[in-house]
Order: C-alpha cells, then sequence, then structure tokens
C-alpha cells in the first residue's frame, strides 16, 4: 500500500510446512493486510449483483480467516460505536483459536463510507487490527489513518442490455 509501510515483525509463524500465519501480533496489521490481500488475489468471479459480491467476499475473507486459525463472527457489535442512535457492527470480528493475539476487525464495502471507516478506527482504539475490504474501482476519498489497512479489490461492472448491473474480479485484481 503506497504510504503505510509493511512490517513483518511481530507475526508468529507456524513451523510446519504451509508456513501459514498463526497469529499476527502488536505488529502484524500490514502482515495481516499481505495475507489477505495474497488470498483474495488467488478469487474470482464473473457476472454477479451487488449484493452477491459483498456476500462472495465476506466468505472469502472468513475463509481465510478460518484457514489461518481463526474463528470468525460475523456482525459484531462494536460497544463503542454509535452514530444517530444506532449501534455500529462490523462485518466480521475474528480471534484466534488459542485465545491469544489480538482480535481483526473487517469492514466490506463498495463505497466509501466514512462510518466504515469511523467504526474500524474505534476497533483500532480498543486495539484491533483493523482491515477495510473496499470492493470499487473509484478512488477512496476519505484519508485511511495508520492504524486501518485498506485492501482494494478492482472489480469490474459492466451493463448489460437489460440494463443489470454486473461485476466481475479477475485474480491478481487487490491491492
Amino acid at each position: 500500500m503506497g504510504g503505510q509501510g509493511e512490517d513483518s515483525r511481530g507475526c508468529d509463524e507456524l513451523s510446519g510446512p504451509q508456513g501459514r500465519l498463526s497469529l499476527m501480533t502488536e505488529a502484524g496489521l500490514d502482515a495481516a493486510a499481505r495475507s489477505l490481500r495474497a488470498w483474495l488475489n488467488r478469487q474470482q468471479f464473473s457476472d454477479l449483483s451487488a449484493s452477491e459480491v459483498t456476500a462472495f467476499f465476506t466468505d472469502a475473507v472468513a475463509d481465510w480467516a478460518t484457514d489461518q486459525g481463526y474463528e470468525v463472527q460475523r456482525e459484531v457489535t462494536l460497544p463503542t460505536a454509535t452514530r444517530q442512535n444506532r449501534t455500529g457492527r462490523l462485518d466480521l470480528q475474528l480471534r484466534h483459536r488459542s485465545g491469544k493475539g489480538r482480535l481483526i476487525s473487517i469492514e466490506v464495502d463498495r463505497g466509501t463510507k466514512e462510518w466504515s471507516l469511523d467504526k474500524l478506527v474505534q476497533a483500532a482504539e480498543l486495539g484491533h487490527l483493523a482491515l477495510w475490504l473496499r470492493w470499487s474501482r473509484a478512488p477512496v476519498t476519505l484519508p485511511i489513518p495508520p492504524t486501518v489497512r485498506l485492501i482494494r479489490a478492482q472489480v469490474l461492472r459492466r451493463t448489460t442490455l437489460a440494463r443489470a448491473k454486473l461485476h466481475s474480479l479477475r485474480p491478481d485484481n487487490c491491492g
């Protein structure tokens, strides 16, 4: 990611042949983002609706997390996040099965939602690793704080003759 240093220190790896990240610790924010990007760069889909794309990415992140040794919770209430009498909910929250390490909080969005970024900043203030998976070719217009890592999936969109908007992802399109 441009402008954000990448440092894998503090990332404990399994000594087995798989070499997976088993626990992402204090300096593990960049390691977590790199690992998830690599996972997503092996994914692809064609002709999905917007809601199907969000479901695809949510499931892909959950699969990545499970593969890394994490338990996955969806739609987790963030105790400090409130807005206009609404409680903030994170799309995904990951806890390592060992019970060690920091929680990983993840938001999956198509648009640039300030509310999503606010929730992730608050999660980081609680000590979580915060990842924002944004699937769109449009630029991100909000400044991303150093406590959050942005992962951009370059999803292509086409409009059919019937005016349906369909989305596709090719391998190696996540940065």
